[in-house]
């Protein structure tokens, strides 16, 4: 690592709401009220000039200062040309209560979020559910508030702050000041101390409580991997089992590990216990006509009990994992490559065939809040994670963990954790399997990684002249089967169907016999199908969503066999992070 550059983390404090007075509550939502309608009033703006304030090659930024031409005048140039006497939209003529840095700052704010829904191509924000009747902050810009301390005071730390709502004109323009209590924590207060407070939002939430949020600008150390050996980690995300990270080297796959979350899965089935029992009496009490009220209120209050709990444990798994990757980028000159699932809520819809069981726990599984978790906090120590040489990179995991890794064919899960492939004989958990492939897939779409001086050798031949990551992000596939067009047609076994995941307290043991065949030694059964094409391309390209059959030369049966690889026998605790020996994978000929 050398040099330095800036990030910006947000702080979020809470108001002390208790200790404000009638009017300066009144005076508070006034503001936030206020400036919900200016923002409001430039996003109009926008959508009537769109065509117009559009800039860049791409068309997907809003030129700001066309913007304020067409809404705000400007006499103080020195330049008389300059000068805008009259505008077709004339915000101060129209909000004649506020000021033109609070003009700006409204401003600011419509035009960032037009360009997230330009980039993200979305819903317009005036026609998105919930902006009607939310409040719509504005950003406040440091000259404009100050942070106060007062030992001496009941309430210690206080927010001043500039406003025109109550201005006197006397020989200049004088704005009065508002004093909002802050409640800070010391977590609070060693985070606004790590950089530089830059601006500040007032926000209410749904339980209508009011919070501080300020931006503060952090200079953290830059990445530097000159010198060091390429290596690219692949992260396969999980359910109850909520991480397998592998990294690949030129020489083999190193740093297996597994990142699990008993304790939470344990706290979060009470909660569920819980909330089914009161959605039960709830449900009644409608049915027979009495009021219910003290029940949904109950529902409210254990639903956000769960999900504090929930963001909590999913804080301390991105932390563990983020201390991983540093830890390994001091060895490595490494990439990130994350599973992006896309579709997986749809699968499981009312509309689909599958359990209530199933749909539940993929409606709760967290995987969008760990992956931006994860790359905000990359952001945070240094890691580019977005435009180019980004090293935190989202891929597609369609199929990979029903790939293999090795011969590229398609394999069977007889259960969650394991996988087998009847082509080449390789058998391994099954999350491991899919992380291999997602970093495959990333040295597939970067020219650096599969260049043969670099990690070029776990690339099979036919995907080595792949296109690169540009094109592959804005590449679409419109609906289309992600499946190879030779198993378009046929119906599959969903990564996510086989959801009895247990955790892997014994996969790190050599007795595995999962471990012990993942070196390519062909099984019996495998010699035995080279005597027949036809039954042995039967094996090869079918996936059945029923229990499949498995060789019995390698899967015994007995009582007293050694644990697969994610066999249910394990002890249980908090989030455990489990390693595995390294191993010598290869997709040439001689391995």
């Amino acid at each position: 690592m050398n040099g330095s550059k800036y990030t910006i983390i947000s702080v979020k404090v809470p108001i002390r709401w208790e200790s404000m007075s009638e009017y300066e509550r009144d005076r508070l939502s006034r503001i936030t009220g206020r400036d919900t309608r200016v923002i409001r009033a430039f996003l109009g703006i926008i959508t009537r000039h769109e065509q117009e304030l559009l800039v860049g090659k791409r068309k997907k930024k809003i030129n700001g200062g066309k913007l304020e031409k067409l809404t705000l005048t400007a006499l103080r140039s020195k330049d008389s040309s300059k000068n805008r006497s009259v505008v077709p939209h004339d915000f101060k003529k129209r909000f004649s209560n506020i000021s033109l840095n609070e003009l700006q700052e409204c401003r600011q704010v419509a035009v960032a979020m037009w360009n997230s829904y330009l980039a993200l191509e979305g819903q317009q924000p005036l026609k998105a559910k919930g902006y009607r009747s939310r409040k719509l902050p504005r950003y406040v810009f440091n000259r404009r508030y100050k942070l106060r301390y007062e030992p001496d005071q009941e309430v210690k730390h206080w927010l001043e702050l500039m406003d025109s709502l109550d201005s006197a004109k006397t020989d200049s323009w004088f704005h009065d000041k508002l004093r909002v209590p802050l409640n800070p924590s010391s977590y609070h207060l060693n985070r606004l101390n790590e950089g530089k407070v830059t601006s500040l939002r007032l926000i209410k939430d749904s339980r209508k409580k009011w919070w501080s949020v300020f931006s503060v600008r952090i200079s953290v150390p830059t990445i530097n991997g000159d010198g060091k050996p390429l290596a690219v980690m692949g992260i396969d995300l999980g359910i109850d089992k909520a991480v397998c990270s592998v990294v690949l080297t030129r020489e083999r796959v190193k740093h297996v590990n597994y990142f699990t979350q008993p304790e939470k899965v344990k706290r979060i089935e009470r909660y569920d216990i819980m909330v089914d029992s009161l959605q039960r009496e709830m449900n009644t009490r409608l049915d027979e006509d009495y009021p219910a009220d003290d029940v949904i209120l109950k529902l409210r209050e254990l639903s956000g009990r769960r999900l504090n709990i929930s963001k909590d444990l999913d804080g301390v798994l991105v932390r563990q994992l983020t201390d991983h990757i540093l830890e390994l980028s001091k060895k490595y000159d490494l990439y990130v490559a994350i599973g992006k699932l896309t579709g997986i809520r749809k699968s499981a819809s009312k509309k689909s065939s599958k359990s209530k069981r199933f749909r539940k726990m993929v409606a709760r599984w967290p995987f969008a809040r760990v992956s931006n978790a994860l790359k905000h906090s990359l952001a945070q120590q240094g890691w580019r994670v977005s435009g180019r040489n980004s090293r935190f990179i989202p891929i597609r995991e369609y199929w990979t963990s029903v790939t293999c890794h090795k011969c590229g064919q398609r394999g069977i899960r007889p259960k969650q954790s394991l996988f087998i492939c009847h082509t080449c004989g390789y058998r391994s958990n099954a999350d491991k399997n899919g992380a291999i492939n997602i970093a495959r897939r990333l040295i597939t779409l970067i020219p650096l990684l599969r260049d043969e001086k670099g990690l070029g050798r776990w690339l099979f031949s036919s995907k080595k002249g792949r296109s690169t990551l540009k094109v592959w992000r804005s590449s679409r596939s419109k609906g289309k089967s992600s499946l190879p067009s030779g198993l378009s047609g046929q119906r599959g076994q969903s990564v996510a169907e086989c959801y009895d995941q247990t955790t892997l307290g014994e996969f790190a043991s050599t007795t595995d016999l999962a471990m012990e065949r993942t070196v390519e030694i062909p099984s019996a059964a495998v010699e035995a199908r080279k005597a027949s094409d036809t039954h042995s391309s039967k094996l090869q390209r079918t996936e059945t969503t029923s229990k499949p059959s498995l060789d019995r030369a390698r899967v015994i049966t007995s009582d007293s066999d050694p644990a697969y690889t994610g066999d249910g026998r394990h002890e249980k605790g908090g989030t455990r992070k489990l390693k595995v020996i390294e191993e010598v994978h290869s997709t040439s000929s001689d391995t």
